[in-house]
């Protein structure tokens, strides 16, 4: 006779999966987020282009914006489909620059 597991007996094998996949999610963005800046440095040669929030600000002005309202909102939406769209939507955006990057068509 075969007696499956309750769901509470699983919820450590379910947690730590999607929370490695969320540590990934979130080290691969910063680590994007630090080549850009590493590149505008690079690029212009200027502290001026960094002092004026062109890529930290800019980095940092989604989580500004949005972190006030996340969990309101993620509070009353599925939590699967906000995290599904938003590293699906990040993922799209890493790729667009990987493109940018590797057809040369950046520009500061």
């Amino acid at each position: 006779m075969q007696t499956s597991q309750p769901a509470s007996d699983n919820w450590a094998a379910r947690f730590f999966i999607v929370w490695t996949g969320q540590a990934f999610s979130l080290f691969g963005s910063q680590l994007v987020q630090f080549a850009l800046i590493w590149w505008l440095t690079q690029k212009s040669g200027s502290a001026t282009i960094l002092a004026i929030a062109t890529a930290t600000l800019v980095g940092m002005l989604p989580q500004i914006v949005l972190g006030p309202f996340a969990g309101a909102i993620v509070d009353r939406w599925n939590r699967r489909a906000i995290m599904i769209i938003a590293d699906g939507s990040i993922a799209l955006f890493t790729l667009l620059l990987a493109y940018l990057f590797a057809t040369q068509r950046v520009q500061i």
